[in-house]
């Protein structure tokens, strides 16, 4: 060890830090992918009406300042509303719909991965 340098305390892994990159990853591609439902809602559903666009705009930037905000304590609730939001997007637009499933179905798995470690964490300091 050098004169001077002292040594940040090492801190225990913490799971719920560790989710906040993969979530951000997913938020990116969402906001990647719901802009690409426009030309299906163009071609398929018969046009995209002015309430589609705007939700898929109101969607598209809700993911980037989602990964932004998921640092933040309420992040995780901030991301977890806008697959909410996508889902109901369905009474608009069934292909918006079935892109909030798939991704629900994403996050639902995210999130169950994430409570399994911190309870095998948790279980683990315990015996410790």
């Amino acid at each position: 060890m050098s004169e001077g340098v002292e040594e940040e305390p090492v801190r225990p892994p913490d799971p719920r830090r560790a989710f906040r990159g993969p979530a951000s990853a997913c938020l990116v591609l969402e906001a990647i992918a719901v802009p690409l439902v426009l030309p299906v809602m163009n071609y398929v559903e018969g046009g995209i009406t002015a309430a589609k666009l705007a939700l898929v705009v109101v969607l598209t930037v809700g993911m980037i300042v989602g990964c932004v905000v998921i640092l933040k304590p309420w992040g995780l609730r901030f991301a977890v509303g806008l697959q909410i939001l996508m889902l109901l997007g369905w009474v608009l637009s069934p292909s918006l719909g079935l892109m909030g499933l798939i991704f629900c179905l994403v996050w639902g798995l995210m999130l169950w991965m994430r409570r399994e470690v911190i309870r095998r964490q948790e279980a683990w300091f315990a015996a410790q």
